[in-house]
Parts: C-alpha cells; sequence; structure tokens
C-alpha cells in the first residue's frame, strides 16, 4: 500500500471531528491511513485552527483560507464552492499524480479542470445538497436568510451536473446512490465514525436528550419541534445539548423548568450526558443522507426514538422507536419512561451496527474503486 497516494480535498478542517460533515472527513482519513494510503490532505480553513493531529495520519497537510467575500454570493457557482476556490490548491493537485477525492459539492471547484486530466477524480457526497438547501429555505423566515438559500439552491441544482465527469461517486446512503447513478457511477459507502464498539448500559436513565449543531438551521427546528409540540405538553425531562444554541432557543426554553440546554458540550461530557440518558429523542425534518448522531446515539444510548425521515432507507430501522406526529412521539416517551433498556436490545445493537457501519470495511470498499487494478 505505501504506493499508494491519494489527495483529498475536505471542505473544512477535519479535526477536531465534532460535528456531522467532518466526522466522516476524519474517520476516514484514519480507516484510510491505517490501510496504508498516503494521503495528501488539502483543508480549507474558517473558523477552525490547524491541526497537528492531522498530520500523524497524514502525508501532506496543506491549508487554504475560504473566501468569505460578499462578491462571493453573486457569481452563478453556489457559495459554497465559489468560496472554497484556491489557485495553490490547483497547483498543489497538480504536484503529485494520484488520484483526488473531492470531500462533497462544496469542494468541487476544480472537478474537470483541465490542468488536473491526469488525476483520477472521485467525489464523496454527503448529501443531496440541493434537496437539503431548498429544504432549509422553505423553513427559514427571515427574508434575506431564505432568498440567499434559494438561490443557492438554484446554482447547486445546475452545478450538480458537474458531477457527471467524476471517475465515481461515493454515496453516503442508499437513497442518495440511487439519485447520484442518473449522474455518473455511484457507490453506497456508508458513514464513518468513530465508534467500535456498542457502549450503551442496561436499565434506565434519567432523561431524555437531543444533540447536534444547533447551529444549523435544521437542528435548531428540530429542537424547537421537540420543546413546543412534545416536551411542553409533558413533565419529562429534556437534554438539548450541542454547539451554539441561538438567543432564540434560549428563550424558547426558559419557561420549563424540565428542560434545559448545555451548550458546547466537549467529547467526554457528551459522551456521557449520552450514557446517562433514557431516550434518544432524533427528529429531523429532511430526509437527506444519514445523521451521524443516528449512529453515535446507537452506539452509545439507550432508547432512540426517531421520526420516518432520520431512519428512511438506512437499514437501523429495526434498532429505533419511530414516530411521526406529536401525538405519537408523546405516547412513545410515556411507554419508555420506565422500560429498562435490555441486554437483548443492546444485543440486537452488536449484531447489526459492528456488522454493517464498520469504517475499516468501507475504506476497503472505497480503496478497491480507486484503485481497481491492485
Amino acid at each position: 500500500m505505501k504506493d499508494k497516494h491519494l489527495h483529498i480535498v475536505a471542505l473544512n478542517i477535519p479535526f477536531p471531528a465534532n460535528y456531522g460533515g467532518v466526522i466522516d472527513i476524519y474517520y476516514k482519513i484514519k480507516a484510510l491511513s491505517e490501510l496504508g494510503i498516503q494521503i495528501h490532505l488539502h483543508c480549507f480553513q474558517y473558523g477552525r485552527a490547524k491541526s497537528e493531529n492531522l498530520n500523524n495520519l497524514c502525508h501532506t497537510v496543506h491549508y487554504y483560507q475560504r473566501k468569505m467575500k460578499w462578491i462571493n454570493l453573486i457569481s452563478k457557482i453556489p457559495f459554497i464552492v465559489k468560496s472554497r476556490t484556491s489557485s495553490q490548491l490547483l497547483t498543489n493537485l497538480q504536484s503529485h499524480n494520484a488520484p483526488i477525492l473531492f470531500e462533497g459539492l462544496h469542494s468541487c471547484a476544480y472537478l474537470n479542470n483541465p490542468l488536473l486530466q491526469n488525476n483520477k477524480q472521485f467525489v464523496r457526497t454527503h448529501n443531496i445538497e440541493a434537496d437539503y438547501y431548498i429544504a432549509l429555505a422553505k423553513s427559514e423566515n427571515q427574508f434575506f436568510d431564505k432568498l440567499y438559500l434559494f438561490s443557492e439552491y438554484l446554482k447547486i441544482k445546475h452545478f450538480e451536473k458537474k458531477l457527471e465527469s467524476a471517475s465515481a461517486i461515493l454515496s453516503i446512503s442508499k437513497k442518495d446512490q440511487q439519485h447520484f447513478k442518473t449522474i455518473s457511477n455511484s457507490y453506497y459507502i456508508k458513514a464513518f465514525h468513530p465508534d467500535t464498539e456498542i457502549t450503551s448500559l442496561e436499565g434506565i436513565g434519567e432523561y431524555a436528550i437531543y444533540h447536534g449543531n444547533l447551529s444549523v438551521t435544521e437542528n435548531e427546528n428540530a429542537a424547537f419541534f421537540l420543546i413546543q409540540k412534545v416536551f411542553s405538553k409533558i413533565d419529562y425531562p429534556l437534554v438539548i445539548t450541542g454547539y451554539a444554541p441561538s438567543k432564540k432557543l434560549r428563550q424558547i426554553v426558559k419557561p420549563y423548568n424540565h428542560i434545559r440546554i448545555v451548550e458546547n458540550p466537549e467529547g467526554a461530557i457528551l459522551e456521557r450526558m449520552l450514557k446517562n440518558a433514557h431516550l434518544q429523542v432524533l427528529p429531523t425534518l429532511q430526509d437527506t443522507g444519514i445523521k451521524l448522531k443516528l449512529l453515535k446515539s446507537l452506539h452509545e444510548g439507550r432508547h432512540c426514538i426517531v421520526n420516518g425521515l432520520m431512519v428512511n432507507e438506512t437499514g437501523l430501522e429495526s434498532l429505533c422507536h419511530i414516530v411521526d406526529t406529536p401525538e405519537e412521539w408523546i405516547m412513545k416517551i410515556k411507554e419508555l419512561e420506565d422500560t429498562p433498556f435490555s441486554i437483548d436490545e443492546i444485543q440486537a445493537r452488536k449484531n447489526l451496527m459492528l456488522a454493517e457501519f464498520n469504517s475499516k470495511t468501507e475504506a476497503e470498499k472505497i480503496i478497491q474503486i480507486i484503485y481497481p487494478q491492485d
């Protein structure tokens, strides 16, 4: 494997791996590195510091400042792509005649660039970005934010056609694979994640928990749903935890003594909160990709209550309690609040999760796709 080199273009610095997109990227890098792939990592930097940790996994690491200037908003290219351009990146990609893996549509500015014709090019999609942005636009209340999101949706839908020039698309879910196979060769490569064992505890926990990056509109709206439609109607305790909760979210929680927010938990604190919880409550308003918070909850938590969109075509339906209406959520919480989590349920997770969501296995699949003759 020592002679196998791979460029990876990351949409952000993937360490610390503390939110969905970078979790998949970081643990993919880790798994590929452990299998002997020499990785040349290219990171767009904004809001995160350079990481010495990445030097231990990669052959080389390069950083490029993301261009957040407003002028990029009026380009025909989506802002998420236009803001991730760099002439130095293009030069560095030419410096080693190795395959390129573009992480997310965000990083595909140089896909099919004439200067990279000697590099085989692959794209890892984290979801169907057009679907994601139109859903965000529909749920956004601020006029200018809604306008930006809808404009970005239109640009992304057009830009997505560029993926047809990729040697292959590595889709994160079966649903996404079906979508992208109409554009190019599409393979289902499951999400990469840190968990290698099921650490869920038996018995009864202390509260319900929702976790996610609360600065993301989708996650904030899920928290609003739980507060306003479900837990405002019952007195079962709820913990909402994640990065950067908004002032609006903190205000909505204030009237309820049984609901609290824990801001910006470190990894060990989040794991402890997940283990002490009795109910993992995970609604989503968007059927896009696979939610890494679901994998984490199933590896570390007890009863997992989700809506249909959260588990659609994931293969994890049998491990979750699926509800949709607020009334169904309330009934299921009342049904499970005094129901111990059993050893049989833990074993069911071990049987399915450890076999089906194995990062080493998925990395081996990627190697076979990128280096088919070896």
